[in-house]
């Protein structure tokens, strides 16, 4: 008798049991030995061995925290244990193909990218300071693969995109040359990208959002290499706190801090926010200059005499009720961006203080709501006085900062919270003015949350 008919004389449930700490790719190998072993992996009503395979590599995806979903009334849909694990292997599988010519594969790609994001959906909330097996598994595969390196075919942008958010270049180090010629160029694009006035227009209600009122990973993506590139280039000695990076921090309720029970988003204590900024006349040139190669050529981001800054702030925010808001002139909710009403999460107002290395405080106002696509928004409105630009009008480096952030009557800002609920990645935006006229300035914010007590120094710095 050969040793696989030995395997047929086993009770079925010894083999299922020996078969669930296989990978699944070697589950469907075993399967074709013979008919007998294809149908028990295959045709069986009973979801026993495909739930195990999810379980022993994967988060249970009964513990999950879809916002859309969550309500009240909400009962979670019953699981295709088969379904999952198949998606995901397949998924790992199409990572790690050469594809070469990508179009040929668009349809794979394409599941493949739609799997992966939502293995980091399905995350579950950080609780007990376990890893989350979904987001170990997913940073691995995409790690080792390298397949957000390869050229992203225009349907898989914004997929593409979100993944490397969530990623915020922890695959990428510099390290290597290699690691080193793909952070130059993603800089410049990015830097494109961010400053461009095009980007910001009522369409997208001037900030990181498509028409249809989606988000933009795109635009987010590149926020966040502007920030992080800028970050990476200051001083150790510089840096006294850093928004928490990698996948693990898009989890919900990752976020340090105690909360309310009505503070679903996590909205009260102490946050730190960096803004990253051009030099106005800068700004303007790469917009409307026909010097040198024309309005806006990356070169110009390669010019020696280029200058972008970075500026650390404190915030402190409180909850407060809408007859509180003080800046009524402002218009506070979007028509271009649809939310989901939902008694769980209802609209959040709060209000209070931002303070730079200068000690200078200034009132901010917003709210916070989830929008229909499931992402958490947020938007910031901050009054400013009119600063008078010395030197004759001629902006200097030591002026730099004060005049793109205090030269107008007022700023609004719009963010996206980058992974899950209270996620302790935080809000990825770009602040404008309230008025939002033609060639304002714009630039890209980080705001993440830190411990009440956290004494870091802030930061005003040039590169």
């Amino acid at each position: 008798m050969s040793p696989q008919n030995y395997w047929t004389l086993l009770p079925s449930e010894l083999v299922l049991s020996v078969l669930i700490y296989l990978h699944p790719k070697d589950v469907s190998s075993f399967s074709m030995t013979s008919s007998f072993f294809r149908d028990l992996v295959y045709s069986t009503n009973d979801t026993y061995l495909w739930r195990q395979l999810m379980l022993c590599r994967f988060d249970d995806p009964r513990r999950s925290y879809p916002l859309v979903s969550a309500g009240p009334s909400s009962t979670p849909p019953e699981i295709d244990w088969k379904t999952k694990v198949q998606e995901r292997t397949n998924a790992e599988i199409i990572a790690f193909c050469d594809h070469g010519d990508a179009t040929k594969h668009e349809r794979k790609r394409q599941q493949a990218l739609e799997t992966f994001v939502s293995i980091a959906t399905d995350a579950p909330p950080f609780g007990n300071g376990e890893p989350s097996l979904n987001l170990s598994w997913l940073d691995r595969v995409l790690r080792e693969s390298k397949f957000l390196r390869s050229p992203c075919l225009p349907t898989e942008l914004q997929l593409c995109s979100q993944l490397r958010a969530q990623l915020t270049l922890t695959h990428e180090n510099g390290d290597s040359e290699e690691d080193r010629l793909i952070l130059k160029t993603r800089r410049t694009q990015s830097r494109c990208y961010v400053y461009d006035f095009r980007r910001y227009n009522r369409y997208n209600d001037w900030g990181p959002f498509l028409p249809d009122g989606n988000v933009n990973w795109v635009h987010v993506e590149s926020m966040i290499n502007v920030i992080l590139m800028n970050l990476r280039e200051l001083p150790d000695a510089c840096i006294t706190t850093l928004p928490p990076l990698g996948l693990e921090a898009t989890r919900a309720f990752s976020a340090p801090g105690t909360f309310r029970n009505e503070d679903w988003a996590g909205v009260e204590g102490t946050w730190r926010r960096y803004v990253s900024f051009m030099d106005y006349r800068d700004l303007f040139a790469f917009n409307y200059s026909n010097i040198a190669s024309g309005p806006r050529n990356p070169s110009f981001f390669q010019d020696s005499r280029f200058c972008e800054a970075t500026r650390l702030i404190e915030v402190k925010l409180h909850l407060i009720s809408p007859d509180e808001l003080s800046f009524s002139r402002y218009e506070f909710h979007s028509s271009y961006t649809q939310h989901v009403h939902n008694p769980r999460y209802p609209t959040l107002y709060f209000a209070g203080t931002t303070r730079g290395l200068n000690g200078r405080e200034a009132d901010i106002e917003g709210y916070v709501r989830i929008a229909a696509d499931g992402t958490v928004r947020w938007k910031f409105f901050r009054e400013s006085p009119i600063v008078a630009i010395p030197n004759g009008g001629k902006y200097n480096r030591h002026t730099l900062s004060e005049s793109i952030l205090t030269a107008s009557s007022g700023k609004s800002s719009h963010g996206v919270q980058v992974g899950n609920i209270r996620s302790a990645m935080g809000i990825l935006g770009n602040y404008s003015t309230a008025d939002h006229d033609e060639g304002d300035p714009v630039g890209p914010f980080w705001l993440y949350k830190v411990p009440d007590d956290f004494n870091g120094k802030l930061l005003e710095n040039l590169l």
